[in-house]
């Protein structure tokens, strides 16, 4: 690796550039993680052959007609370094290329005609309404049926738990996927991040009004609810080991982390955009300091009001599980907590080198 010089940037060799809707590119490197950049970013990175910063502002006066300061270049080309787009420099939070969404995005998108209608919004709030019931009616038997497969499959309960929430969340990523294609934008892939967990690569610029926006935002989860209104149906009859594999996550999901507000989340996202305010960085703090100080807009107080009914919501979901297997077995909060260290250990930490290897295909 040659070393990097912040005064002399040189961007890597081999970079592949397409050319998306509205001015953006999608760029993709086996040394970085893919991304979508404005046009102007991209033609910028081209420059960076050597040229010393001063070199680069005279540069880009000729190309774009516009001046920046040294230190305005200077900022950008630190933002590309810790993206690992120069040579010399390395990416701390990698995500890998899973696949090509695009295709299949293109094939689904036309129903995005009939889904995004007030009617299918409310069909998917009665699908939903109708999964909790069913959960509460089936707790009991819910609960058991975990317990007993925490202790005659342990070790096959706590590696199928992610295998079964995989092909979900990719369904949950082309619930995005289709929403971003049916509008007119490319989704060129779907990737795994560090912390295990699925997204889209999109070409969002293609969203101009909130309602999209919503609807881009809340594609995944109303994908979730049907799956989870189906896996709730099937246990109600069967409660086969293989059924209940896949209905704990699911279930999971939707009793603690569909509504979170924390790690960037869809909910969090959603709920910033319908209010029209900027999305908390850092949802925890955001939280402390607005009860310390009420916000005056009544957009930021609504924020403030629904994040603070998620986090409490998550904590008496949590509370509730914990104090549930406690009880009726305490082996499957073991094991839960045995597959929170292995997810770390092998996929938050290691470098996940078979999609190291996809990426470079």
């Amino acid at each position: 690796m040659s070393e990097y010089d912040p005064e002399r940037p040189v961007c890597r060799q081999g970079i592949e550039a397409t050319p998306l809707a509205n001015g953006m590119v999608y760029i993709r490197h086996p040394n970085f993680s893919s991304r979508i950049i404005k046009q102007e970013f991209w033609a910028f990175l081209e420059m960076c052959r050597g040229l010393s910063l001063e070199e680069l502002t005279s540069e880009i006066r000729k190309r774009f007609g516009y001046q920046v300061s040294v230190d305005q270049l200077r900022a950008t080309v630190q933002t590309f370094a810790t993206s690992g787009v120069f040579e010399g420099t390395r990416e701390k939070e990698r995500h890998y290329r899973v696949f090509d969404a695009s295709r299949l995005a293109a094939f689904i998108a036309p129903l995005v005609r009939q889904l995004e209608t007030k009617w299918f919004a409310a069909m998917t709030l009665v699908a939903l309404v109708v999964s909790l019931a069913l959960l509460v009616n089936d707790w009991s038997h819910f609960t058991d049926a975990v317990a007993r497969a925490s202790r005659e499959h342990p070790i096959a309960t706590v590696l199928l738990y992610y295998v079964a929430f995989i092909p979900v969340a990719l369904l949950h990523e082309l619930g995005h996927a289709i929403v971003i294609r049916y509008h007119g934008g490319e989704v060129p892939e779907v990737v795994i991040r560090r912390n295990a967990h699925f997204a889209v690569l999109s070409n969002t610029t293609v969203l101009k009004e909130r309602s999209t926006q919503l609807w881009y935002l809340s594609m995944g989860t109303v994908v979730d609810v049907y799956i989870w209104l189906f896996l709730l149906t099937v246990f109600h009859f069967s409660s086969s080991y293989l059924i209940v594999v896949f209905l704990l996550p699911q279930t999971i999901y939707f009793l603690i982390y569909s509504y979170s507000i924390f790690k960037n989340s869809d909910f969090l996202k959603a709920i910033a955009t319908w209010l029209g305010q900027a999305i908390p960085v850092k949802p925890a703090s955001f939280i402390r300091e607005g009860w310390r100080k009420l916000p005056e807009g009544p957009a930021s107080r609504r924020l403030l009001y629904l994040m603070t009914a998620s986090l409490t919501l998550k904590v008496i979901a949590t509370v509730l599980l914990i104090v549930t297997f406690a009880i009726k077995e305490y082996q499957v909060l073991v094991l839960y907590g045995v597959y929170r260290i292995l997810l770390y250990l092998i996929l938050d930490r290691a470098p996940l080198r078979l999609f190291k290897r996809a990426s470079r295909a």
